[in-house]
């Protein structure tokens, strides 16, 4: 009986079991760190091939062209699928990570379930290169020791030289990625430059209306903050009615951020008015809890748009489409018209204004899907570049406000969307056809000063309805 388990395991079986099996578990676990650090795959590697010298020298295997028939199938098996999956992924680590990397590669276990999680897929196939020639090392060592060496003849230098050239294959494929995608994302800091929007500036890009006005402050100045795509409404409104103010002084006064930064400021009183679109709930939760109550005024309207990818073929989506897309109900763009390739859908973080719109303008009662954690975006100009971002890769889609995707931030990389057959723009907003059509308010407390109040109703009038329209925005007349 002793002979016989003995026997089992030298068997081709069971050495197709240790190459597919026992081998990555060893690499996996143990040469995790490798993923991000080279060098920490050689304890590993090194364990690996005392373990197939070991095991060799205790069943005094003798056949070794059997050991190395597994250990062959192992490596183009494993390094196989992965190369196939980089391919039907054209080398996106982004879209490879919908698809977990241990689905077909669990024996690595630990590994493959850290490089697709966290997207460390540079050094992954060479794990799989590694777990292979510490194998053969092993083997062959034992081999010398027993003074049974094989022989290498020309067949063999064949397979040899061909086994070097498929464990090259990493580098080609770290070659064909760095071709197809550019890393363009930006952060929130520098993803667009304000310094053009500030008032008082001398090389201003913001609105004026050529004329002189009924109104000006000339002290008590209300203190103006709001989302970063209604900074030039917000800011051109002060360099108008402002008087005596320098731009230093006005950086002090007309503050730019984030839409919950700005609304915060707001219920915390360190500003008067914001302007911004419609709040979110946990916004006006925070406000009740905070016992201030807000009063909401209209000033003006604005597209909420979708872009994408400027080679994409889809030019347009019907709101039914982009819900679905948006519930991952839909998940390829051949769905859509466009090609057999996955759907990235990106979507901005929680209480900004554009995710507040998206949930109540284009969701309304459906439920959006939450975001990987890669497709959820902090800066507005970020999800502009994430959808632009691939210039190989068509599959990205995004949403903002039509101002500051085409007059703020733009990026000629992307491309508005139509919905339901409708371009947005100033007269589909002002006729009302466009479907996604958001309010932009200002928001002020209820107790308001006295030069908040005359500057809300100053901008409802002719010509803080003009100002807005010379923005670039839409006004209520």
């Amino acid at each position: 009986m002793k002979n016989k388990k003995r026997h089992d395991r030298k068997g081709f079986r069971w050495q197709l079991f240790r190459s597919l099996i026992v081998s990555p578990l060893i690499v996996g676990f143990i040469g995790v760190f490798g993923l991000g650090w080279w060098w920490a795959m050689i304890p590993a590697l090194l364990l690996n091939g005392i373990y197939w010298y070991r095991y060799n020298k205790k069943y005094q295997i003798t056949n070794f062209s059997n050991e190395i028939k597994a250990m062959i199938i192992s490596l183009v098996y494993y390094l196989g699928i992965f190369s196939l999956i980089m391919i039907v992924y054209r080398y996106n680590y982004v879209a490879m990570s919908e698809y977990p990397l241990i689905a077909f590669a669990f024996p690595y276990n630990l590994s493959s379930l850290i490089a697709g999680a966290f997207l460390m897929y540079n050094l992954f196939p060479w794990l799989i290169i590694g777990t292979f020639w510490s194998g053969v090392l092993g083997a062959v060592y034992y081999q010398s020791v027993v003074g049974q060496f094989p022989k290498l003849g020309k067949r063999q230098m064949t397979w040899l030289i061909g086994l070097c050239l498929i464990s090259l294959l990493p580098l080609y494929q770290q070659f064909a990625k760095n071709l197809r995608y550019v890393h363009t994302y930006s952060d929130t800091s520098s993803e667009l430059n304000l310094k053009q929007f500030r008032p008082f500036m001398k090389k201003s890009h913001l609105a004026s209306l050529g004329h002189s006005t009924n109104l000006r402050f000339v002290s008590h100045y209300p203190r103006l903050d709001g989302a970063t795509a209604a900074y030039p409404i917000y800011s051109a409104i002060a360099q108008t009615l402002y008087k005596g103010m320098t731009a230093k002084q006005a950086a002090k006064i007309v503050r730019v951020g984030t839409t919950p930064q700005a609304f915060d400021r707001l219920i915390h009183k360190k500003a008067d008015v914001v302007f911004m679109a419609q709040p979110s709930t946990k916004q006006l939760a925070a406000a009740k809890r905070a016992d201030v109550k807000l009063k909401l005024t209209q000033i003006g309207s604005e597209a909420f748009v979708f872009f994408v990818n400027k080679k994409n073929p889809v030019n347009s989506l019907s709101v039914k489409q982009i819900q679905s897309i948006y519930q991952r109900k839909t998940i390829f763009w051949s769905s859509v018209g466009g090609r057999f390739e996955t759907i990235l859908p990106f979507q901005r973080a929680e209480n900004s204004g554009s995710q507040t719109a998206m949930e109540k303008l284009v969701m309304r009662n459906h439920q959006l899907a939450k975001p990987l954690k890669y497709q959820e975006v902090d800066g507005m100009g970020g999800i502009i570049d994430d959808v632009a971002g691939y210039n190989n890769r068509t599959n990205a889609l995004g949403y903002s406000f039509r101002f500051y995707t085409t007059k703020m931030k733009r990026n000629k990389n992307i491309k508005l969307l139509k919905v339901n057959g409708i371009t947005p723009n100033m007269t589909t907003i002002r006729h009302g056809s466009y479907p996604f059509i958001a309010k932009i308010y200002a928001i002020s407390r209820c107790h308001q000063t006295k030069n908040t109040q005359r500057l809300i109703r100053w901008v409802q009038g002719r010509d803080g309805q003009q100002l807005i329209d010379r923005t670039g925005y839409v006004g209520l007349r």
